[in-house]
């Protein structure tokens, strides 16, 4: 029996479980039939020792190595507290230092006087005495923090000292000075002062202002020797070898800030190159901190250690100790596991030679009476899938590697049209009966299923009915290969999924369709007129859009009622497309507009034939359902791209400027736009959209012009009065137009692959279920608020959501 793929997977007829059992009661049988032709030969015992052998001690080195790993992972986060408890130590010393030099700094009273002081030009008088004696007498309450308090003005001139001198004093008033104007409050790095004493020293820098004018800084240095090195050489328990480190980078180097365990250097006394692969601390001067191993201090030795920034300095706290003694008793816990793992395996051969002796003696009873039941087993499941393969109502079939047919069942013959025998005849191949445009998917699969990449798929592929109808069906294919692996058949089931198609496609069908006429809706009718224009702009030809009010067509409903209108836009939407070629767009944009696209025009006069012809066409009576007759006309507004705007909002605009004009004159007559080309927004619209707004993608930056636009005319309508029935439905436009839009965003961001789609469409989905809130305002007299809330929501939609996703589109080829 050859070996089916499917063996080892979930059965892939996940439609109809009832093939998974006799599937797998002919693995079963298979199984045994191998397991008692196996027996029948006496094992190679040193063989099956070694196997049981190995197998013990795998177990006990398991059980070893969970224990070595239990004690391995206390060291690590023996190594990671210690860091993490200095690390926080250092940051609230800081953090301290921070807010006593602010508690000097922000006193308004010691501010004021030394601001008058220094105004004052400085003079040494009685007031020069009391600053300084208030400067020692807050060194004096913070001696263990600071030895040294300068007064510096704006420029960086020194003008007080309290404490101790110190030989930095104009290198810090260098830094003062470029300080002004930030008034932020600094630190000043270690260093080593120059000259006998090569002390280390640091400070900090905090603004002094009078009210808001920054008009100096005081300077708090301080001696680490006092508090943070004492704090790095202090470890909490015994070690041979731990140590903590404060490094930073300067220039192409590792600079040690403290005295390190097994060096003399002084502190700032030692560095290392920045680039030296294997240290610890140009590891995590480069960037990866946390806990490391493997890596090597300064006396090239392998440190377990622990490394983390300190927020607001250059400084990266290295907490380690030698992996020799982190790992020490772990080391020993697995010397011991390898003698015990000696005896396990002695101890084992010999518990094992006895039991072979034994089975080997009982097995030969038993593999005749073995073999006739997995025989009787296999024949069985072979018989049960032999009828669930003829009588099920699922399509499925058995082919070659190469395509052609093998067998089919009923349930295919009656799906496909072919006979059995005219699917033999025929060597008909599953590739004969693929639709052309779903080909190549199936060859690709099917392919990797024979070189073994996988071992069976699931697709919807159209296929080919006897007569040439299409079908939609969803197929599974899983590869059967012969006991030797190699691939022996293809075994299929199709479910028929044409109804659901055809129902699917009518859905998109009405989604993009108006319900009545047929024709593109506004949103469908955006989409057409972007591509029409982008294509215009790639050839340099011209587009016209023309913008239809039908004339007398209010009295048809009134007297002769909304069938008979309905019946009259379904005659009007035909006649249009009579009038306009086949890849022209003819819409209905609602109510008894409408609107044509005409592309790829080399003179924009050809437009006029266009025009001349539905007015002709308008002319003829139209017959009513009640057999009566009546005659509408209709105004056309015409507006070129690029002569009267080169973006939608702004042609449409244009042709419904002069749809109006056309009215004016007497209606039943066309008229072109005849003003200057329009701009993006006109300066006296409520809702403003200019350049600024661009997102840089050319289909969405149009559609948030039309969105802009139609939320002016909706607020044009509400500050006219227009009446509840035109703001609704020109509400409902807007709703409609939105979800269009979004759903374009969508395509775009799922076709670049944007990692932030969820959150984007999450985003739609709550702006919309906002607007749909916002229309029940519309009619509680709420109008205004609800607007506003509208134009805040789609303006920060843009800036904040759309710009970010729309840089990565551009970085992504779509333009």
């Amino acid at each position: 029996m050859p070996r089916c793929e499917i063996f080892s997977a979930p059965c892939i007829w996940a439609k109809s479980g009832f093939l998974e059992m006799p599937l797998r009661q002919l693995q079963r049988a298979r199984s045994q039939i191998e397991a008692s032709n196996h027996k029948r030969f006496p094992v190679n015992q040193v063989l099956v020792f070694a196997a049981v052998a190995f197998t013990s001690l795998l177990v006990g080195n398991r059980l070893f190595d969970n224990l070595r790993e239990g004690l391995k992972q206390e060291a690590q986060r023996n190594v990671t507290a210690v860091g993490t408890l200095k690390a926080n130590q250092i940051r609230d010393w800081v953090d301290d230092r921070k807010s006593d030099a602010g508690t000097l700094a922000d006193n308004p009273f010691f501010a004021r006087e030394a601001a008058r002081w220094m105004r004052e030009g400085a003079p040494d008088d009685n007031r020069r005495g009391e600053l300084v004696g208030r400067l020692e007498k807050f060194l004096d309450g913070h001696r263990h923090h600071f030895r040294t308090i300068i007064l510096y003005d704006k420029s960086g001139r020194a003008m007080l000292t309290a404490g101790k001198p110190i030989p930095d004093s104009v290198e810090v008033g260098r830094e003062v000075g470029l300080l002004a104007e930030q008034e932020q409050f600094k630190l000043i790095d270690l260093h080593r002062h120059h000259g006998e004493t090569q002390s280390t020293s640091m400070g900090f820098i905090a603004p002094l202002r009078e009210g808001r004018q920054h008009v100096g800084a005081i300077y708090l240095a301080e001696d680490p020797a006092q508090y943070l090195f004492p704090l790095m050489d202090n470890w909490p328990s015994e070690s041979e070898t731990a140590e903590t480190q404060l490094v930073r980078i300067e220039g192409n180097e590792i600079l040690f800030l403290n005295q390190m365990r097994f060096r003399n250097d002084p502190p700032l006394g030692y560095r290392l190159p920045l680039d030296a692969p294997q240290s610890v601390a140009a590891i995590a001067l480069r960037g990866k901190q946390g806990l490391l191993e493997h890596a090597h201090d300064y006396r090239e030795h392998a440190v377990l250690s622990y490394a983390t920034a300190i927020n607001g300095t250059p400084w990266v706290l290295i907490s380690k100790i030698d992996e020799d003694e982190a790992y020490r008793l772990a080391d020993l816990i697995g010397r011991v596991a390898g003698l015990l793992a000696l005896f396990v395996f002695g101890l084992t051969g010999i518990l094992f030679w006895q039991w072979n002796r034994r089975q080997l003696a009982m097995t030969d009873s038993a593999i005749m009476k073995e073999r006739v039941r997995a025989d009787t087993m296999q024949m069985e499941a072979e018989k049960r899938f032999r009828s669930m393969f003829e009588h099920t109502a699922l399509p499925m079939v058995r082919n070659s590697p190469t395509g052609e047919f093998i067998e089919v069942n009923e349930a295919w013959v009656n799906m496909f049209g072919y006979s059995r025998e005219e699917v033999l005849a025929q060597h008909l191949t599953w590739q004969q009966i693929t639709h052309p445009d779903d080909m190549e998917s199936g060859v690709v699969q099917v392919r990797k299923m024979l070189a073994g990449e996988i071992g069976d798929f699931k697709s919807d592929i159209r296929y080919l009915h006897k007569n040439g109808r299409a079908l939609w069906g969803t197929v599974q294919m899983s590869l059967v290969r012969d006991e030797n692996g190699v691939p022996d058949y293809i075994i299929s089931a199709i479910q028929d999924i044409t109804e659901r198609k055809r129902a699917e496609q009518q859905i998109n069908f009405m989604a993009y369709h108006d319900k009545l006429t047929g024709l593109p809706n506004r949103a469908l009718f955006f989409d057409r007129l972007s591509q029409t224009l982008s294509q215009a702009r790639r050839s340099r030809k011209h587009v016209a859009l023309l913008y239809l009010d039908l004339d007398g067509f209010k009295p048809i409903n009134d007297i002769h009622g909304h069938e008979a209108g309905d019946a009259v836009l379904k005659m009007a939407a035909q006649r249009l497309l009579a009038c306009v070629r086949a890849v022209d767009t003819v819409s209905r944009l609602g109510g008894d507009e409408f609107a044509v696209v005409v592309g790829e025009l080399g003179n924009p006069a050809e437009i006029e034939r266009v025009a001349e012809n539905i007015l002709e066409a308008f002319a003829q009576s139209l017959i009513l359902p009640d057999g009566g007759e009546c005659t509408v006309g209709t105004s056309i507004g015409i507006s070129v791209f690029p002569d009267n705007g080169d973006e939608m909002d702004s042609l449409l605009a244009a042709a419904d400027a002069a749809m109006y004009e056309s009215k004016h004159k007497g209606k039943n007559t066309y008229t072109y736009f005849g003003g200057t080309p329009l701009k993006e927004s006109d300066p006296e619209s409520w809702m403003i959209f200019d350049s600024g707004h661009h997102v840089g993608v050319v289909e969405i930056d149009e559609q948030h012009r039309e969105l802009v636009r139609m939320v002016n005319r909706l607020n044009g309508a509400i500050k006219n009065k227009e009446g509840d029935d035109i703001i609704l439905k020109l509400y409902d436009e807007l709703l409609e137009f939105t979800a269009f839009h979004f759903a374009t965003e969508h395509r775009l961001m799922e076709h670049s692959g944007y990692p932030e789609m969820g959150s984007h469409d999450m985003e739609h989905t709550h702006l919309i279920a906002e607007a749909v809130h916002f229309k029940s305002k519309l009619a509680a007299g709420g109008e205004l608020l609800a607007l506003q809330s509208i134009k805040d929501w789609l303006l920060n939609h843009i800036h904040y959501s759309d710009k970010p996703m729309a840089n990565y589109l551009r970085e992504h080829g779509v333009h």
